[in-house]
């Protein structure tokens, strides 16, 4: 009877252990996977047509990269770039796996030491209409998780979101990212085959930066100043639309 008593605790508490950390990892999910206030809606951003005819600010960048981070469909974890309204590139890619990450206290001080984010995060790419705010070259590394961005290409920089190379560190191998392309992989950034990544990176790069229209990350409509004139600003002339469809 002592052993039946003894088993049936042992099994009461680990439930109820079980129980406390399901909710504690519940109540974490709805604190950190909330959108943005500034990122755009589900559905298509990108009207193809219209750009290609001139139609819309866009032209008035020298680049515009249009991701499609949904994860099934035809045009899902895909990747095209367009240079004065011309595309020169079309590739898989691996956007956020749109979860949570759970890092306890012990594996966040392990990660510092070593390699990887040191708090839980919700893996998430934002939708919407971005301008690139730096550029980096093949040896740049996360300054948070130390691992290499080769190529980094910000677009984001309130969530520290880039376009970037698969990295060539990632637990199981460059080879193992790799495979992942054309599925949802990665902690948020847009990951990039290495044969591809140099093509995006020279355009970015070759387009520089310039006079740019300010538009709207929700809708890519341009901002007005106080006059009702068409805000501009110096920027780089390349600008990313992450759409979900």
């Amino acid at each position: 009877m002592n052993r039946l008593l003894t088993v049936f605790g042992l099994l009461l508490v680990a439930t109820l252990a079980s129980f406390n950390a399901f909710a504690q990892s519940s109540a974490l999910e709805r604190k950190l996977m909330v959108e943005d206030s500034y990122e755009a809606p589900r559905g298509r951003l990108f009207n193809e047509q219209a750009y290609l005819r001139g139609e819309t600010y866009l032209s008035q960048y020298t680049n515009v990269i249009v991701i499609n981070k949904a994860a099934s469909g035809s045009q899902a974890q895909t990747l095209r770039l367009y240079t004065n309204r011309q595309l020169m590139l079309s590739t898989y890619v691996s956007t956020g796996r749109e979860d949570v990450e759970y890092i306890s206290k012990v594996r966040g001080v392990v990660n510092k030491i070593f390699k990887g984010t040191t708090s839980s995060h919700w893996r998430h790419t934002t939708r919407g209409f971005y301008t690139i705010k730096r550029v980096h070259g093949y040896n740049y590394r996360s300054g948070e998780s130390k691992f290499q961005m080769p190529f980094a290409m910000f677009f984001n920089e309130q969530r520290g979101l880039a376009v970037h190379q698969v990295p060539p560190d990632l637990s199981g191998g460059e080879a193992a990212g790799e495979a992942m392309l054309g599925k949802r992989a990665s902690s948020g950034c847009v990951r990039v085959h290495k044969s591809q990544i140099q093509t995006i990176h020279r355009a970015v790069t070759a387009a520089d930066r310039g006079i740019v229209p300010v538009l709207d990350t929700r809708t890519g409509k341009p901002k007005y100043d106080q006059n009702g004139k068409i805000r501009y600003e110096s920027g780089y002339k390349t600008i990313v639309i992450v759409e979900e469809y």
